[in-house]
Order: C-alpha cells, then sequence, then structure tokens
C-alpha cells in the first residue's frame, strides 16, 4: 500500500502506472486528461504517454488486506483535504507531479479486478474524499475534441457539478461502477449483446445497401442495353434509305414480305452463294462477262463471230481489267480475251495492266495473265515484261506463285542476254543495278574481274540456300545458279555447299545443269555424302533412270562409289524389279548398257563420256575402276539374263534392244547358254518364205540382224577361249531341213554365209552338209543372196 502513497513523485507514479497499466484504454486514458482532480492527486500526461507504452506488463495481484489499507490511506487523505475548503472556480494551475490517484482510476482498478470485497469495504462507513484535479490546463484542444468525440461511446461520467468533496466511499463506487458487481456484469452482457445486435444489423444492413445498388446496376444495364439496340435499329434503317434498299411499302405488305423473307439457315447452298455474290459493286458486269466468256471459248465458233464477241467483252471490261483480274473467276475471262481477242484488244489490255506486271505474277489467279502476255503478246510487250523483273527476280523466285511466272519466261521466251540478265542479280546488287552489255556471262565477268570472285560467290551463296527447303528449287534458272556455284567454288565452298543441297539433288535431275549439280556432289563428295545422296533417290530410281539428264547421275554413281553393296541394294535391286520398263527406255537402256559396257563407243557419244570423266581422279574414290565395275556387273548379270529368257521375242524383234541382247551375252559374267537357246527357239520355228503378216526372225529386219550379230560374236569369243558359242546351240536347236527352208530368201541366205564366214570347222561342214540338195538350186536363184551363198559352197572345202 505503500507504493501508492509514496513520497518519491518519480516512484509514486511509476507505481500507479504499474498496477493500471491493464485496465485502461488509450480511450480511457484520453478521457482522463479532460477530468478534473484535487491538487496534488492526478495522472499527468507523461505518466499517461508511459502507461500506453508499457500496457503489456502485468500488474502484481493485490490481496483484500492490501486493498482495506489503501483504502485507509486514501481516506486521511480526504480528511486532509477537507480542511480546505475549495472555491466554485478554483484556479488554474499546475498539477503536481507527487499527486495522489483519482477516483476514476480506483474504481477502473477495481472493476477490473472484479473484486467481490469491495462492497464490504463500502459498508464499514469509512467515508472516501477524492480531491479532484483540473486537468484542463494540460490538455490540447486537439485532444479536447477526441475526448469528446470518445465519450459518446463510453459509459456514463460523473457529473462535475453535482461530484461533491463529501460524497461517500459506497456512492464513489456506485458512480464509478453504477451497480453491485453481479448487476455490473449482467449490465456487461447485456451491453455486449447490444453490441454485436448492431453489428449483426448493421452487416444485415450493409448487405441490403449492397442488393439494392446491385439491382439498380443491373436495371440500368438492362435499360442500355435495350437503348443501344433501338439505336442500332434505327442507324440501319437509316443506311437502308440511303442506299435505296429499302422499299416504300405500307405497314401491312413490309410485315408480310418480312414474314414471307427465308432466314440464311433456310437457304440452300447456291442461293447462299449467290446472296453473297450479289454484295459485289460489279455484279451485273460479273455475269455479263461471264456468259460471253461461255460462248467465245466454244472451239465452233467462226472467226466473225469470235471476234464480235471479243469486241463486245472489250467494251464492257475496258477501265475495270484490274479489278477483274484478280478475282478467281473473271480472271478466265481477261485471260481468254487476251488468247482469242485482235491486236487492238491486246494491246488495250497490257496498257491497263503493264505498270503492274510484278504484283500479277505474285497473284494465284492473275498470274497466268502474264503467261499469256508472252506467248501472244509482240515482241515489245515480251520485252517490257522481262524489264519489269529487272530487280525483283531474286524476290520472285522464292515467291510460289511468281516462280512459275519467271520460270516459264526463262525457258520459253527469253532470249541469251535477257537470261543472262536475270542471273546476274544472284552475284551481287552492284551486278543488278549497274549492268554492262559487253559481259553477259559469269565466265566475262570473272576474267575481266577476277578480283569479285569471293564476293561474287559470296552473293550466290546468300541467295541460293534458302531456296534449298522450297518449291523453287526445281526450278531450272535456280539450278543454273547452283550449277556456276559449284563451276567456280573452291574445295571447301564445294564441301558445305553439298551438305547442305545432298538431301534434296532428287529434285534437280530433270535439268542439265540440275544434273550436273548432282555429279558435282556425288564425284566431290565424302563417303558420307554418297551414302545420303544414294538413300534419298530410293523409290525413284526408276524415274531417274527414265530422265533425260538424271541417268547421268546414275552413272556418275556407277564410276565413284566404292561402296557397291549399297548401290546394289540401293540403286540395282529397285532398277532390276522393272527392267524391262527400263529396257523398253531409251536412256533407261544407256543405264543397262552402262553396267554392261561403260564408256563404250558403240553405245554412248563423246561427249558423254568426256563429261564422265571430270569425275576421274576425285579424292574420295580409293578402289580400282576395274574392280568396280566388276562387282556391279556381277551383281546384274543373273538378272540380265533371266530378262532375255523371259522377254526373248519382243528383244529379238526390237532394232534398239538388239545391241541390249549383243552385249549381255557379250559380256554377262556367267553361263548365257540358256539365254541362247531361248533365241535358237525363235528361230527353229517353221518358216514360210513371203509371210507378211507374221515375220520370221529369219526375214525380219531387226531379228536377222540379231541372228548375224550373234554369229559374228563368237569370233570374238573363240578368241577369247569362250566354251560357249551361239552358232553351235544355233545348230543345235534348229530341226532338220531349216537351212534348206532359209536359203529360199535372200536375208535367209545372208545368214548362212555368216555361219559358213565364221571359220569354226564343226559349224561350216553342217553347214555345208545341210545346203549340198539345194546347191545346184541356188545357181539357178536371181537374188543376190543365192548367189553368194553358192559361190561359198562351191569354193568352200568339202
Amino acid at each position: 500500500m505503500a507504493e501508492l502513497t509514496s513520497s518519491n513523485p518519480r516512484t509514486g507514479s511509476k507505481s500507479k502506472l504499474m498496477k493500471l497499466k491493464h485496465h485502461l484504454t488509450p480511450k480511457r486514458l484520453l478521457k482522463m486528461q479532460e477530468r478534473e482532480t484535487p491538487e496534488g492527486d492526478s495522472v499527468t500526461r507523461r505518466s499517461v504517454k508511459k502507461l500506453i507504452s508499457v500496457r503489456n506488463v502485468k500488474p502484481p495481484v493485490q490481496t483484500t488486506a492490501e486493498l482495506q489499507n489503501t483504502s485507509n490511506k486514501m481516506s486521511r487523505n480526504e480528511s486532509i483535504s477537507s480542511d480546505k475548503s475549495p472555491s466554485k472556480h478554483p484556479k488554474k494551475q499546475r498539477t503536481p507531479k507527487n499527486s495522489g490517484v483519482s477516483k476514476n482510476t480506483i474504481v477502473k482498478h477495481l472493476k477490473a479486478k472484479r473484486l467481490s470485497n469491495a462492497k464490504i469495504i463500502a459498508t464499514e462507513g469509512k467515508s472516501l474524499k477524492v480531491p479532484q484535479a483540473n486537468f484542463k490546463e494540460h490538455v490540447s484542444p486537439k485532444h479536447k475534441l477526441k475526448s469528446k468525440e470518445l465519450d459518446t461511446n463510453d459509459e456514463p461520467e460523473f457529473d462535475r457539478k453535482d461530484a461533491s468533496i463529501n460524497d461517500s466511499w459506497e456512492m464513489a463506487v456506485k458512480r464509478a461502477r453504477g451497480r453491485p458487481d453481479g448487476e455490473a456484469a449482467v449490465s456487461l452482457e447485456g451491453k455486449r449483446g447490444r453490441r454485436e445486435e448492431k453489428e449483426k444489423s448493421g452487416e444485415d444492413d450493409q448487405v441490403k445497401v449492397h442488393d439494392v445498388k446491385k439491382k439498380e446496376k443491373a436495371f440500368g444495364n438492362k435499360i442500355k442495353k435495350i437503348a443501344s439496340k433501338k439505336v442500332q435499329s434505327m442507324k440501319t434503317a437509316s443506311k437502308e434509305i440511303k442506299k435505296g434498299l429499302k422499299r416504300k411499302l405500307s405497314t401491312k405488305e413490309s410485315s408480310e414480305e418480312a414474314s414471307k423473307r427465308p432466314k440464311l439457315e433456310e437457304l440452300t447452298k447456291r442461293e447462299r452463294k449467290k446472296k453473297r455474290q450479289m454484295q459485289n459493286p460489279n455484279f451485273e458486269l460479273i455475269v455479263k462477262t461471264k456468259h460471253i466468256w461461255e460462248q467465245l471459248r466454244r472451239h465452233d465458233l467462226t472467226k466473225e463471230k469470235r471476234q464480235k464477241l471479243c469486241s463486245e467483252l472489250y467494251r464492257i471490261v475496258k477501265g475495270k481489267v484490274k479489278e477483274l483480274l484478280f478475282a478467281h473467276d473473271t480472271a478466265r475471262v481477261i485471260q481468254c480475251l487476251m488468247q482469242y481477242g485482235s491486236q487492238e484488244h491486246r494491246d488495250g489490255l497490257f496498257e491497263e495492266l503493264k505498270e503492274h506486271i510484278t504484283e500479277i505474277a505474285k497473284s494465284t489467279y492473275a498470274s497466268f495473265f502474264v503467261k499469256k502476255i508472252l506467248k501472244y503478246g509482240t515482241k515489245s510487250q515480251r520485252n517490257h515484261v522481262f524489264r519489269s523483273f529487272h530487280g525483283h527476280v531474286r524476290k520472285l523466285i522464292r515467291h510460289s506463285v511468281a516462280a512459275s511466272v519467271l520460270e516459264y519466261g526463262y525457258n520459253e521466251y527469253a532470249t541469251a542476254t535477257q537470261r543472262s540478265a536475270m542471273m546476274e542479280e544472284f552475284y551481287g546488287p552492284s551486278f543488278s543495278l549497274f549492268k554492262d552489255h559487253a559481259q553477259t556471262t559469269l565466265d566475262e565477268i570473272l576474267i575481266s574481274q577476277p578480283n569479285k570472285r569471293d564476293m561474287i560467290l559470296s552473293n550466290m551463296k546468300e541467295a541460293i540456300v534458302p531456296l534449298v527447303d522450297k518449291t523453287s528449287l526445281t526450278h531450272t534458272i535456280v539450278h543454273r545458279a547452283f550449277y556456276e556455284y559449284f563451276t567456280y567454288a573452291t574445295a571447301k565452298m564445294k564441301a558445305d555447299m553439298i551438305e547442305t543441297v545432298r538431301d534434296h539433288l532428287i529434285h534437280m535431275l530433270h535439268t542439265r545443269e540440275g544434273s550436273r549439280v548432282a555429279m558435282q556432289c556425288v564425284w566431290y563428295g565424302t563417303a558420307k555424302d554418297r551414302k545420303v545422296i544414294i538413300k534419298s533417290l530410293k523409290s525413284h530410281i526408276v524415274k531417274a533412270c527414265k530422265e533425260e539428264y538424271g541417268h547421268m547421275v546414275l552413272l556418275a554413281i556407277f564410276d565413284v562409289v566404292d561402296d557397291t553393296k549399297i548401290v546394289h541394294k540401293a540403286i540395282l535391286e529397285e532398277m532390276l524389279k522393272s527392267v524391262h520398263e527400263v529396257a523398253m527406255d531409251q536412256y533407261g537402256l544407256k543405264v543397262l548398257l552402262y553396267l554392261l559396257s561403260p564408256r563404250d563407243g558403240l553405245h554412248f557419244h563423246p561427249d558423254i563420256v568426256k563429261v564422265l570423266e571430270q569425275g576421274d581422279g576425285n579424292p574420295t574414290s580409293k578402289k580400282d575402276a576395274s574392280l568396280r565395275r566388276s562387282e556391279l556387273l556381277q551383281a546384274v548379270s543373273p538378272s540380265l539374263l533371266q530378262y532375255i529368257i523371259d522377254h526373248t521375242k519382243e528383244l529379238v524383234m526390237s532394232n534398239s534392244r538388239l545391241l541390249l541382247i549383243l552385249t549381255i551375252l557379250t559380256h554377262v559374267q556367267g553361263d548365257p547358254t540358256s539365254a541362247m537357246e531361248a533365241i535358237s527357239k525363235i528361230a527353229a520355228e517353221p518358216f514360210v518364205s513371203g509371210n507378211l503378216e507374221n515375220f520370221h526372225i529369219i526375214e525380219h529386219p531387226a531379228g536377222h540382224m540379231t541372228l548375224k550379230k550373234l554369229i559374228k560374236n563368237d569370233a570374238e569369243r573363240m578368241k577369247e577361249g569362250g566354251k560357249v558359242l551361239f552358232s553351235e546351240v544355233l545348230l543345235r536347236t534348229v530341226p532338220e531341213g531349216a537351212l534348206k527352208s532359209w536359203a529360199a530368201c535372200n536375208r535367209g541366205c545372208f545368214m548362212l554365209i555368216s555361219l559358213l564366214e565364221l571359220g569354226h570347222p564343226t559349224v561350216s561342214a553342217e553347214v555345208q552338209k545341210e545346203l549340198a540338195p539345194v546347191k545346184k538350186s541356188l545357181g539357178k536363184m536371181d537374188f543376190k543372196g543365192a548367189q553368194i551363198l553358192h559361190n561359198k559352197l562351191s569354193t568352200s572345202p568339202p
């Protein structure tokens, strides 16, 4: 109890704070600044701040005896202060620091502890006079305003005028607490309940306000939608009136028409298409032009009727050619007019479109008009088309549509100078901008300006590498660019380009320059490059064999690829499965002949051999050429012999395949007896001289030559020590008397002469024996073959 009344002001104030800090809220502390307390017994503003800062420390718990001592000391302080009669208007003075505890502080302390013995202390009859101090002089106006606002929510205060000094302890407790302990608890619970009800009611009010606002917003949005629809309908109606599409109908008629008008979903596909077409401002004009075009494109029109239709059509489309040319249907109309129209009509169309040639060439439908100009236009018009391409070649060649137009002009109508001018754009921008007509080819440019070689090759690589993965790789102009690059590139440049293009060579075999590029890749590529190239040709071998230039790539592969096993598996097996199709083609036949007799002057032109010789001495091939050819020949020999057996009559009756049979039987590795017997069986068929319906092999123009060539080839076999001769097989196969019948015709006589001239004793003796009975008859015949045969039989020894 001594702590509350300590003489040391700091100790006393601190002890008060320590005991009361858990029972005062900040609102209560602000109220205490405004309340009056007796002199020397007040809580200063500084103590209030300290109290707020140390509220987290719990005060010591006091027993009932300590509270009794506290009340006794406070009663003594009351008796001391009662001697002094305070005036009605006490003088404002600063509250001393050693002031006592105020009445509200004690009440709050008792109330917070919920001490039930407070009633006992009050009933002992000890009055407690608590002096009041005036705190107004220590409170700032700002804090006064806050305290007034807080007073509205706090519990009832003591009335300053009614609070007398002589109030008893019971009155002080009653005014501080309002009710006894039990009743206070009930009132607190009631207050809490009321507060919760207020909070709930406040939340309900907020929900109601939110719902009302939400409904108002939804209603406003609905009104806005209705208004916007109305405005939109009004705008649509005004537009229809301006366009002249709205008819002036009465209300009844318009409603009936609206009810009869079908919806878009109810229309058929053709009706919907027609409705879309009618939206085109040139719809009526398009219908007229297409109607004329249907008549104009007929082949049975007279010249006068066609010219009349062309004049009418030109009159309709004049001035609107460009609009019609870019549509898919009317583009055909303009093309037809360019094809069948007079020179005046063609000139008129060209004048309208000559400034848009490059743009037209890029259009899917209009691009065909440029081809029509090249085909039916004058020389000056063609030159204008090529001049329009100037400066745009590299861009046009990358365009899928324009590239075909450029290819068509390059291959069909461009002169050598115009082709060189188109190629110069691949050499670099300086050559396309500043043309030198004295130097038209890359050879001439490099001879006159050798220091620009690296720059030109660099520009060419930059231009052609992006074309590898595009459809334009199939075009001739691109192949020429690649060929020129490979012709003048270094070994390192070639290796880099081969690695880029090796998977796509199949698209370049159909042109001369493209096949040369593929051959360069085969010659100078590594073993891995060659393997990739051969695999890329898989499933295209038969087609490559039948290509005019593509078959040259296969010949180059046969010449330089050391891995003959992969050549056999990837190329030869696929080719031999369709060997008849390959053999019946003029270029496929060369492929088979090259496998049997490579670079033979009898089958290949010297220029072709010269081209193939460029691959000799390449850095990749290590195997001996003769060994490589022998391995390939061994791989194809059985299939070729079987092919002769299966297609004997068709082969022996063909002039072009005569050399194939002869070459197979001459150079094939293996026993050719079965193939020779198959040919001999055809010769052993009954012969009737003069049968024009079915020529016997003896009288057939190609058949008798085949037999003669095979017989003469036996002479070489005899020199080489061959054991199988066609002459012997033939004489063994034909029946007795067949040689006599052959002597009845001129060609038969010459074949018998070949057997006698062979010089084989067995063959000569057999022929003489068979022809002895008809020797006199041969002397009486007047055709040249019989006379020669008669002389041979007469001079030859028996």
